[in-house]
């Protein structure tokens, strides 16, 4: 049975994990991952292995808010730890969104498509994806034909009703004005998570460089991380 040494920094592994020995000849395994919904907290049970020194480590992730693609084969390429506090994913979950009225459609929707997907992937590296922020370009560009009866207690409006992250309002706006789509301002919504979060990740810098670019890296993000 493995033993765990209690009251760790989480800078032990991540600087273990980092090194340029572990990059080049180091190996990480995800071993079990237990989340406890009721009492709202995840533990990461891994281990490592160098130089056939094999060392056991449980991260413990209180109020976690996100936990994602810890399929284990993720871990064959991503065995480098890093906690980060300021992230374009944070953003998108953690800060205020934008309540906004859209009106109007572009001459040419592929086009509008295109650059705003190459526009948000510039700021956020493909963590987040244009469909999280619209979610349905059809109703966005093309009125609804409800069927009979349905169709007298459905309003057909021309203009449509998003939330937008406040991070990425600018950038959206920019666009949509450059494609003939009038965009207003409703409300700011205050994020229920809008409060102190870290993300760990477990990256490859030289597949992913500091975790801007999303390739199904594994993370986390919670309100505390304790390694025991």
């Amino acid at each position: 049975m493995a033993t765990y040494d209690k009251n760790c920094e989480m800078e032990e592994i991540i600087e273990y994990t980092n090194s340029e020995n572990f990059k080049s000849f180091g190996n990480l395994e995800m071993q079990k991952l237990n989340y406890n919904a009721i009492n709202s907290f995840a533990e990461i049970y891994i281990q490592t292995e160098l130089n056939e020194t094999i060392k056991h480590w449980k991260i413990t992730a209180k109020h976690p808010i996100r936990i994602g693609f810890f399929e284990s084969y993720n871990f064959l390429n991503y065995r480098e730890i890093s906690l980060i506090d300021e992230h374009a994913l944070l953003n998108s979950i953690c800060d205020n969104y934008i309540s906004c009225s859209l009106e109007g459609k572009p001459e040419n929707r592929f086009t509008f498509i295109g650059e705003l997907c190459y526009e948000m992937e510039k700021i956020t590296g493909n963590w987040i994806s244009v469909n999280e922020v619209i979610t349905s370009f059809k109703t966005l560009f093309e009125k609804e034909n409800y069927p009979h009866p349905f169709s007298k207690f459905v309003e057909n409006k021309n203009d449509e009703t998003l939330s937008l992250p406040e991070f990425l309002f600018e950038t959206i706006k920019n666009i949509c004005e450059k494609h003939s789509i009038l965009i207003k301002e409703i409300d700011k919504i205050n994020n229920a998570f809008n409060y102190q979060n870290q993300m760990l990740i477990f990256g490859n810098e030289i597949v992913t460089g500091k975790n801007n670019l999303f390739l199904n890296q594994p993370h986390v993000i919670a309100q505390e991380f304790l390694l025991e």
